[in-house]
């Protein structure tokens, strides 16, 4: 059985030094600047677009395709696979800025919305872990043996998730959107 969960949006909500980071920039030297006024704006910006939904399902280990199954997992009897996005009118925004030769502002809003969704994926592990106790690592598609073209598999045929499009490279659109597992010790 699948779920949906619609998180708030303050579950959404990056710490500003990461995703400064992840822009190339220092927040302790842009906080004396005019520049973190308009950086401000530009994440409030943003953070009025997105629009947060989770699909998740719980699944034996012994029924998903060994493709699906990272190495890791070996111990692990149940798998819980999340998919979470933040919405179309992000990718919007920050295609409206990109395509208006605004390449700072698009900057500034891809960098929050990504390490926006890896915020909503955090909170998301953590309830399950209070739930159901020691699980493994998070992992992605993409990474270690799982090729990302799995993303297809997840969305489409275990997650039935009609709201979210992968392409054959096992991209994702909208762009913010992330398939997760965590495999469980003793569930």
């Amino acid at each position: 059985m699948v779920h949906t969960y619609k998180p708030e949006k303050e579950e959404c909500m990056p710490d500003k030094r990461i995703f400064l980071a992840r822009a190339g920039a220092k927040y302790s030297t842009l906080a004396r600047d005019q520049l973190i006024k308009k950086i401000n704006s530009l994440f409030l910006e943003a953070y009025d677009q997105i629009d947060p939904v989770v699909w998740y399902s719980f699944f034996e280990k012994s029924e998903l395709p060994k493709e699906l199954i990272p190495d890791t997992f070996e111990n692990v009897g149940k798998i819980t696979i999340f998919l979470s996005t933040l919405g179309k009118k992000i990718d919007m925004l920050i295609e409206y800025y990109s395509d208006s030769g605004k390449t700072f502002e698009s900057l500034i809003i891809d960098s929050w919305a990504s390490e926006s969704l890896e915020k909503l994926n955090e909170n998301v592990d953590r309830k399950f872990r209070e739930q159901f106790g020691a699980g493994t690592m998070r992992f992605s598609p993409g990474y270690g043996n799982v090729d990302m073209r799995m993303n297809k598999y997840i969305v489409e045929r275990l997650l039935r998730a009609d709201q979210v499009k992968v392409l054959e490279s096992g991209v994702m659109i909208p762009r913010k959107t992330t398939t997760c597992m965590i495999g469980w010790l003793s569930v």
